[in-house]
């Protein structure tokens, strides 16, 4: 049985937050996707299916969106939200968007949602704390959390990480933070706040790497250095055109320099002075010169292997198509097959990254928009067929029709 059967969640979020319902969906919560009726942004992110645009058709609606049910309604409308907050009851927890529509704001605002709901919590998300309604894109919020100090060089412009970091580190926090609020619910049965900041949450990657300890430790000036705080480089180009990232790793020194001394013929770091880490961190030029020579003895796989026999930290740079086809993920089962009703065909998909012999997680397609309109709220929210009719003709709900269930 997984761990959050029976939890239901009213899920507001947007693209900073959406993966965070993805993960409570895959630990068994019933999660509502209340999205806008002509489609949200993630639905209209590319790329998409085939290259073909369409709200059903955008890879990261269908990543971040499986296993929820969507209730699509007209965001403009003021009964709208009121069909939401008789959906409140019924929900244990909400998660709210970074980027709030007006209409979501005054929803989710303390002195609207305190009257509507005791029982109901809030998983909040703002940029930073002192600017609570500033809005900011995932760019933005890389860079107010540090990590652009780190990526790159100083004589070049910063690199942005790839993915969309700065999302999915808010989005880990919220679901982190909604797991922990369900706990304190299971015993208090009373609701609460937690305000998740993208500012910190990007913070916790940042300080992976270069916290205040890092730069007195080791004398380096607090200037922005990039990857050269890191000790250099770190990534090399193989024999044959591959790429591999290959870092000297204390505990393995030795083995880096037996491979160096055997393979090159160079020994150099025998000597004993190359013992001493910060030594070698004043002398990383020398290393860097040798780590990229030795590189190109082999190609990326040959490296990789030599270097785990070695007990040498490298690791293959692999492109889209390289992961895809790893033979160690295949075997590991890590992608599904998910039939996508309203595409009329499968899509493979990884799957959830939780695994427990108590449990095992398949992946669930994405609603179409609207899909589950009709059965949300008149099993949920106690709204009567000839009502939903209504909004669907007023063009408050949209209700789709001939789509089958999950």
């Amino acid at each position: 049985m997984l761990p959050l059967r029976g939890t239901r969640v009213l899920d507001l979020s947007d693209e900073a937050t959406v993966l965070a319902s993805r993960l409570l969906a895959d630990l068994g919560a019933d999660v509502i996707r209340v999205e806008e009726a002509v489609g949200d942004g993630v639905r209209r992110r590319p790329p998409y299916v085939d290259g073909t645009l369409g709200v059903e058709r955008a890879l990261a609606h269908l990543l971040y969106n499986a296993g929820k049910r969507s209730l699509a309604l007209d965001f403009e409308n003021p009964d709208s939200w009121r069909l939401v907050a008789r959906l409140l009851s019924a929900c244990d927890i909400v998660v709210a968007p970074l980027e709030k529509h007006p209409g979501v704001a005054a929803f989710l605002s303390p002195e609207n949602f305190e009257q509507l709901s005791r029982r109901t919590g809030i998983v909040d998300c703002v940029f930073r704390r002192n600017a609570p309604l500033e809005r900011a894109t995932d760019l933005i919020g890389t860079a107010a959390g540090g990590l652009l100090y780190l990526n790159g060089y100083r004589e070049d412009p910063p690199n942005h990480p790839a993915g969309q970091l700065a999302y999915k580190q808010v989005s880990l926090a919220a679901a982190l933070a909604s797991v922990s609020m369900l706990l304190e619910q299971s015993v208090s049965g009373v609701g609460g706040r937690i305000t998740i900041c993208m500012q910190e949450a990007v913070m916790w990657t940042t300080i992976q790497s270069a916290n205040e300890n890092y730069w007195y430790w080791h004398r380096t000036r607090q200037e922005r250095q990039g990857l050269a705080n890191l000790g250099g480089q770190t990534i090399f180009e193989a024999a044959s055109g591959g790429w591999v990232s290959l870092y000297q790793h204390p505990p393995a020194w030795r083995a880096f320099v037996s491979w160096v001394a055997e393979t090159l013929d160079d020994h150099r770091f025998e000597d004993p002075e190359w013992e001493d880490e910060i030594y070698r961190l004043r002398h990383r030029d020398q290393i860097m010169d040798v780590t990229t020579k030795l590189c190109e003895t082999l190609d990326r796989d040959s490296l990789v292997s030599e270097g785990q026999r070695r007990g040498v930290l490298v690791v293959p740079v692999q492109s889209v198509a390289d992961i895809a086809s790893d033979p160690h993920l295949r075997a590991r089962g890590f992608f599904q097959d998910v039939m996508i009703e309203q595409l009329a065909r499968g899509i493979e998909m990884y799957r959830p990254p939780f695994v427990s012999t108590e449990y095992e997680i398949r992946v669930h397609r994405a609603p179409a928009l609207g899909e589950h309109s009709r059965e949300v709220l008149t099993q949920l929210a106690g709204v009567e067929e000839i009502e939903v009719d209504r909004l669907v003709a007023a063009g408050i709900l949209l209700a789709t029709e001939g789509v089958k269930g999950q």
